[in-house]
């Protein structure tokens, strides 16, 4: 009888040894106290994703892979939010999130994206690749055509750049876009960008600056290209309290038809490159399909150059296409027949448009705009709002 009751007491204390040492490693142990605060409130409230190590202390496998997620968390802490549960004291949590094979690595994403279960060998480079697979990314891919957009919107907010001859997004990047957002903007310069590397004077690859718009020269970073030196060097410039701030993803650099000559004309695009533009004339191309001619495009892009540069009257012409087999309602109201054609129209108060009778070519299109300026091209009215566009799910 003591014996059996000596095996017990000798058990309790074994099942109750705890895998991580709370003083020296950064693995956060999670309970049935904690788990709802560290593991549940952060996917409703941010983009981080989180891995969780469950095990009991006598699973087999647990005690040994230990030092590997130890050593694993002190180089990732910051870029994933990396925890553990001793299903032994934390009984009623495992069985809550359904935990019956031990050890089970489980990686957390941001909500509405389930958790799900790392099912291959015991590795940290499978576990990593399972959890890399749900890192956000607020990262603009930056050229030369959308530097300029993305430098000095929200000049308030310093902007980071990195320079890097690899194809992808460097993790412990995108890690940094997600702990800084709303603080910094991200954005990312390939080697093949010439213009742009001799603009910063880039010789070497990574490079990383920060650029702030009421400076003249950028803070490049000289440390190691780690997460803590690299966090510890964009924390003295961030701003807690940005106004006017706001994520990479938000920018309009990420809009691409800010950066298009002839840009679609969708939900998306539709307020930023004609209906809300002050004093705009839109020079739509309807289309019958999602890939209009390329010379009738090259047209329109040799207008915009003209137009461009002689502001005629104050009226500014902005030149893009439309899908009308997806935007039928905008077919049916703009009178579109089948075969490509130019529609001219002003979506202002009055809401009107007019259809450009004649060849699809530079000079013709040319003249029923001067017809337009000089006041004898006839309108026809729309009513009191435009047709809907098909809505796009971001």
């Amino acid at each position: 009888m003591k014996t059996s009751i000596l095996v017990v007491i000798l058990l309790s204390c074994t099942f109750a040894k705890q895998l991580y040492d709370v003083k020296k490693s950064y693995v956060t142990p999670v309970n049935e106290i904690n788990f709802e605060k560290q593991i549940n409130k952060i996917r409703q409230t941010t983009k981080y994703v989180t891995i969780v190590h469950f095990y009991k202390y006598s699973d087999g496998e647990s005690r040994s892979f230990a030092p590997k997620y130890d050593e694993f968390t002190n180089e990732y802490k910051g870029i994933f939010r990396i925890a553990s549960c001793d299903c032994d004291e934390a009984e009623k949590i495992c069985q809550k999130e359904s935990v019956s094979k031990f050890p089970t690595f489980r990686v957390y994403p941001p909500y509405p994206v389930p958790a799900i279960d790392y099912e291959g060998p015991l590795e940290i480079d499978g576990i990593l690749k399972l959890a890399t697979k749900y890192i956000h990314n607020n990262i603009i891919e930056i050229n030369e055509s959308n530097i300029n957009t993305f430098i000095n919107e929200n000049p308030t907010v310093p902007k980071v750049v990195l320079f890097s001859e690899k194809k992808g997004f460097p993790l412990v990047y995108k890690g940094l876009s997600v702990e800084f957002e709303k603080k910094l903007s991200f954005g990312i310069v390939r080697s093949s960008e010439k213009a742009l590397l001799d603009r910063y004077n880039i010789k070497a690859f990574p490079k990383l600056l920060l650029i702030k718009t009421n400076e003249k020269k950028p803070y490049p970073y000289t440390g190691e290209y780690k997460f803590k030196p690299m966090f510890d060097f964009l924390n003295v410039h961030s701003e807690v309290f940005v106004p006017g701030g706001g994520s990479s993803a938000d920018s309009a650099a990420t809009k691409e038809w800010m950066m298009q000559v002839v840009p679609q004309l969708h939900q998306r695009s539709a307020n930023d490159i004609c209906l809300k533009v002050e004093s705009v004339i839109c020079v739509i191309l309807m289309n019958n399909g999602d890939k209009p001619n390329n010379e009738l495009v090259d047209e329109l892009k040799k207008l915009n150059q003209q137009y461009e540069r002689h502001i005629n009257r104050g009226t500014v012409f902005k030149f893009m296409w439309l899908d009308v087999k997806t935007e039928s309602k905008w077919g049916q109201a703009l009178e579109f027949q089948g075969e490509p054609k130019i529609v001219l129209l002003n979506p202002s108060k009055r809401k009107r448009f007019a259809i450009h009778d004649g060849e699809m070519t530079f000079e013709a299109i040319q003249r029923t705009l001067e017809k337009l300026i000089s006041g004898d091209l006839k309108f026809k009215n729309l009513g009191e709002s435009l047709p809907d566009f098909v809505k796009i799910d971001l």
